[in-house]
């Protein structure tokens, strides 16, 4: 039998070819124990090489499955012989040791990928992937909301102004305040995001802190919102991800890139949780209830500099970064037409579409492996500083552009969005 190993930053690729008997079972877990001595804590088996495994052979995988369990690590087989996964499904141990076939986007062929039925590990452009299926077939339903076109053009009126709850298992971004009417909010009116049964939100005014809204038992985030997107459902995978190495790139567009393959959809909400790099965004600097009507527009120049706060180059580096957005390839079209004012290129001359608002925290590492959605967001309100609310943008300036956001590693909660409907006030 030859056993190889290939590192790729914290993921451990080991190759098997020939017989994994019990003259050679004890080998394969010797080398996946220093593996582990060592500090891998990610490991995949390509077993394609393999033409016969013994009692011996099935023993050691499964000692390293629960090895790698007890670690809350990860251990998955990436390729397995027709001989090998024949075994496995004789000695009953199938859901343990092998996944359902995963058929990569745009691909023929099929993979056994993982030791767990609902994780898959993969690696791809200098970043390691882990799916796990949370709620398997569930899907999302869309409202967009008011009037986003008319931000450049008009000051908006308490006609236009909708009060939004945002209980668990919903989701949200958009223009709005904390407040009770469309009164008592009209000066504060800015970014805001919301998930998990919380809302954040970023009070224009350059000096104003951002705020924010928890569910507690009968109290329900809610806010008064001039236009935006909410969404509502189960999202049914969690996928964790990370770059390689430091000259690995996570960038916001080649993430939703990945996320959306991974989904196998071309539409979807996602909320991730992500240690940043840095972020490039915006805040809106004045209540967009009081425009002055001979301006021509907020968003032309020089008009833009009064209304808008951008960030000149990449801000709050090893923070961590709670974004929600919605993604889609091309111009959303059909179904998905109410969100065409909402959604905008990724960056310049792209095919993927997006809108996506991100609240900043302090940092604080979080643990490995799966994670709960609502209590990750209540345990980043509960511990952490919320030090902005922004909407990530591309700054394509020639020269002094500063590009897109990135990311060190996370985990986002990724669903389809199987309806589109358009609110009305």
């Amino acid at each position: 039998m030859q056993i190889t190993s290939e590192t790729n930053g914290d993921l451990l690729e080991i190759r098997v070819s020939g017989r994994l008997d019990n003259e050679w079972a004890g080998s394969l877990s010797a080398a996946i124990d220093e593996a582990v001595r060592l500090g891998s804590h990610s490991v995949v088996l390509d077993l394609v090489g393999v033409s016969y495994i013994s009692s011996a052979g099935i023993g050691a995988l499964v000692r390293s499955y629960k090895q790698f369990q007890a670690i809350r690590g990860s251990f998955a087989i990436g390729t397995a012989s027709p001989e090998v996964t024949e075994v496995i499904r004789l000695t009953g141990l199938t859901k343990m040791l092998l996944s359902e076939p995963v058929h990569r986007r745009g691909s023929t062929t099929s993979t056994h990928s993982t030791m767990q039925p609902s994780f898959r590990v993969s690696a791809q452009a200098g970043m390691t992937y882990e799916s796990y299926d949370v709620r398997p077939g569930s899907t999302l339903t869309c409202e967009t909301i008011g009037d986003a076109a008319a931000l450049p053009r008009e000051a908006y009126r308490a006609e236009q102004c909708r009060s939004i709850e945002f209980p668990c298992a919903t989701m949200g971004l958009g223009l709005g305040a904390f407040g009770r009417d469309f009164g008592d909010s009209a000066n504060r009116f800015g970014e805001f995001l919301a998930v998990g049964g919380a809302a954040a939100q970023q009070p224009t005014g350059s000096a104003s802190k951002p705020d924010f809204q928890r569910q507690v038992g009968d109290f329900v985030p809610n806010v008064q919102m001039l236009y935006g997107l909410k969404c509502a459902g189960e999202f049914p995978q969690l996928i964790r991800f990370e770059r390689l190495d430091d000259e690995g790139r996570l960038t916001l567009s080649s993430l939703a890139d990945q996320f959306l393959t991974l989904a196998d959809t071309d539409l979807a909400a996602m909320v991730f949780v992500a240690e940043s790099a840095g972020l490039i965004g915006a805040t809106l600097q004045r209540s967009p209830t009081s425009a002055n009507e001979a301006e021509s527009s907020k968003l032309s120049h020089p008009e833009i500099r009064r209304w808008l706060s951008f960030t000149p180059e990449r801000a709050f580096p090893h923070t961590l970064a709670l974004v929600v957005g919605v993604a889609s390839r091309g111009a959303p079209s059909g179904r998905a037409k109410p969100l065409a004012p909402l959604l905008r290129p990724l960056t310049p001359r792209s095919e993927l579409h997006g809108h996506f608002h991100a609240a900043v925290f302090s940092y604080r590492p979080f643990k490995k492996r799966k994670l709960e959605l609502n209590e990750t967001v209540a345990a980043l309100l509960e511990n952490e500083d919320l030090q902005a609310v922004l909407h990530l943008l591309h700054d394509d300036r020639e020269i002094t552009g500063g590009g897109e956001s990135e990311f060190v590693r996370g985990a986002c909660w990724v669903g389809p969005i199987a309806n589109v409907s358009g609110g009305s006030y």
